[in-house]
């Protein structure tokens, strides 16, 4: 029985210990604590056109009659935040990610995403995870967390991740054992004592007994988040549903637990073909609440670790330019992704950048990938871990570290 087909039984999930390599070499690494890199995945592609709105630009109020937003005024609860370059951010997350920008702990790289062009979600998703060319043979044996695991594995002292999800994302597949564990809900009942007795007896003494134990223990500080988290939902002006009830346990894992400084999640419910809303609707309410998530992660982390931390927000591909008959948006190709953290260099935008203009569209109809997603994560590996070139050649094949300066 493999350790992680164990894990997956009665929903335990182990505290796991990695090795990892002296190779700090950034700002981030200069503290007593090793960096933190926490992936997100937008499943469904969200419209990054409306995130990161480039009101600047005529084209764009041509391209969307009815889901644009307004050109930025003080006065206007519903109009786009500016941050300058002719592009602001969605009213909706004025309180979080805005005021992270502002702080210079946010920053965002427009024309992003890969080179896939198959506008499949399940393609897309699939070469996102693996971290492979696309135009080549993809290779489901490994994912590029992995492979960044088990580059840090080499070394001293241990690291290792987590994946905050379901099943054991595609991300982390490979040769590094490591544990997933889902918190929508079904970890929210503590054990009873007496049952987690007669778990850890069943195998005292057998060479899973340590595994037992630690996904016990795993398990009970989860509930215990989550049980917090409850009780405190009230505070702030977030609110405390969903994603933001799954960070706080997610920041406290990986503030706590040496074991997990890799971690990734995912993000459901972007695929907006019909009313895909302004200033409001079904995209304003994602936005607002994975934003205010996020920004409760750096809170419940607190100042000196979320110094430490880096998160990756992106999804497999973007939406069509133009809004649909349906005043939605279609699949379409390249993206915003977003950078945040307390050591960052935030507060502007990364890689490069073009005029918004129906000749600059890929294909006529979407934003085109100028800045490789894998070009943005080895760029902050290299800075985060200090990987050596082959390092990272082997975390992703053939990509060079975008000079995106953000660390």
């Amino acid at each position: 029985m493999k350790r992680r087909h164990f894990l997956a039984l009665g929903g335990l999930a182990a505290s796991l210990h990695f090795l990892s390599g002296k190779v700090w070499a950034s700002p981030l690494s200069r503290q007593s604590q090793a960096p933190r890199l926490l992936v997100v995945l937008l499943r469904g592609a969200y419209d990054g056109a409306n995130l990161l709105v480039p009101h600047g630009y005529p084209f764009y109020y041509a391209s969307r009659p009815s889901i644009a937003l307004a050109r930025p005024n003080p006065d206007d609860p519903k109009a786009v935040l500016d941050i300058g370059q002719g592009y602001g951010l969605h009213p909706a997350v004025s309180s979080s990610l805005y005021a992270l920008f502002q702080q210079q702990q946010a920053l965002l790289v427009p024309f992003s995403g890969s080179a896939d062009v198959s506008r499949s979600h399940f393609q897309a998703q699939d070469v996102m995870e693996l971290g492979q060319n696309p135009q080549g043979r993809l290779d489901y044996a490994s994912g590029f967390l992995n492979r960044l695991a088990e580059i840090l594995n080499r070394g001293n002292p241990r690291l290792g991740g987590i994946s905050f999800t379901p099943s054991l994302t595609l991300a982390f597949k490979g040769k590094i054992n490591v544990p997933n564990i889902s918190l929508k809900g079904q970890v929210r009942d503590i054990p009873n004592d007496r049952s987690t007795r007669l778990l850890a007896a069943l195998y005292q003494g057998s060479r899973l007994g340590d595994y037992v134990n630690e996904g016990i223990q795993t398990r009970h500080q989860v509930s215990a988040e989550l049980e917090k988290e409850m009780r405190d939902a009230s505070r702030g002006a977030a609110k405390a549903t969903g994603f933001n009830k799954e960070v706080r346990s997610m920041a406290a894992l990986m503030r706590d637990n040496p074991a997990y400084t890799l971690g990734f999640a995912e993000v459901g419910g972007w695929d907006t073909h019909v009313n895909q809303g302004a200033a409001s609707g079904p995209l304003a309410t994602n936005l607002e609440n994975l934003a205010q998530g996020l920004s409760s992660f750096a809170d419940e982390l607190g100042p000196a670790a979320w110094r430490q931390t880096v998160v990756a927000v992106m999804s497999e591909f973007g939406r069509t330019f133009r809004e649909n008959g349906n005043r939605g948006t279609d699949h379409g190709h390249g993206n915003t992704l977003w950078v945040l953290g307390g050591g960052i260099s935030g507060g502007k935008l990364a890689g490069e950048l073009i005029d918004v203009s129906e000749k600059t569209l890929f294909q006529n109809r979407d934003f085109p990938v100028l800045n490789d997603y894998r070009a943005v994560l080895s760029h902050l590996a290299q800075r985060m871990y200090g990987l050596s070139p082959a390092q990272l050649d082997r975390l992703f094949p053939g990509i060079r570290p975008g000079n995106l300066g953000i660390i």
